[in-house]
């Protein structure tokens, strides 16, 4: 997220809410002894009108700013990837890493449209946070590869085995959730909190895998 662009975005807004308060003020101090109540009364429903308009822009602002932020954090991690290191070397390793974070990311509007409580949408977002965590690592390996020597250790393979089980499983997942009778409420969803307890697991220990 870039926390610059949304803390601009918020002191814009904030010195919008000033001016507003400022034309209050200093409208109710001309007419607030003034004989024109009804001129009064005009200037209080104006100032709430531009509240709540202030509001809904707040709003808006910033759930646009943090989009934004977003889309461009995962084409900052995609270029990354892309133009790490030599470009001649592990190149299908670099396509098929990206190719299965582009599959979560062209469903995502479908994840993040779910209730804020659903297991899917907490898992999409931890398998997600953990793709992007194996592309980033997938980066620096490439960027510090020893290019004289050659030597490779398997890392990126290594790598891209564990990222494509983690997607392979969130797929099976999903695919069982959706096909399911949504109106039997005792839908057992034990493998997903099982898979985002490991998920939780792998963020703690950074580097880790998923547990068989």
């Amino acid at each position: 997220m870039d926390l610059k662009k949304l803390l601009k975005v918020n002191i814009i807004n904030i010195v919008i809410l000033a001016l507003i308060v400022l034309f209050y003020l200093v409208s109710t101090s001309i007419f607030g002894d003034s004989a024109s109540m009804g001129m009064f009364n005009t200037v209080r429903i104006i100032t709430v009108v531009m509240g709540l308009a202030w509001a809904a822009y707040a709003i808006y602002s910033n759930v646009i700013t943090v989009k934004e932020s977003d889309v461009t954090d995962i084409a900052n991690v995609k270029n990354r990837l892309i133009h790490a290191g030599n470009k001649r070397f592990f190149v299908k390793e670099r396509t098929h890493m990206l190719n299965m974070l582009d599959s979560l990311e062209n469903r995502r509007k479908y994840f993040m449209a779910l209730e804020r409580d659903s297991k899917l949408r907490e898992l999409f977002l931890m398998t997600r946070s953990q793709m992007i965590r194996n592309v980033t690592n997938v980066s620096e390996y490439i960027e510090t590869f020893d290019y004289i020597s050659g030597v490779d250790s398997g890392y990126i393979k290594e790598i891209g085995e564990q990222s494509q089980d983690l997607l392979n499983r969130f797929n099976k997942l999903v695919e069982l959730s959706v096909t399911y009778d949504d109106t039997t409420l005792d839908y057992d969803t034990r493998e997903i909190d099982d898979m985002i307890e490991a998920l939780e697991e792998m963020k703690k220990t950074g580097k880790a895998t998923l547990e068989s």
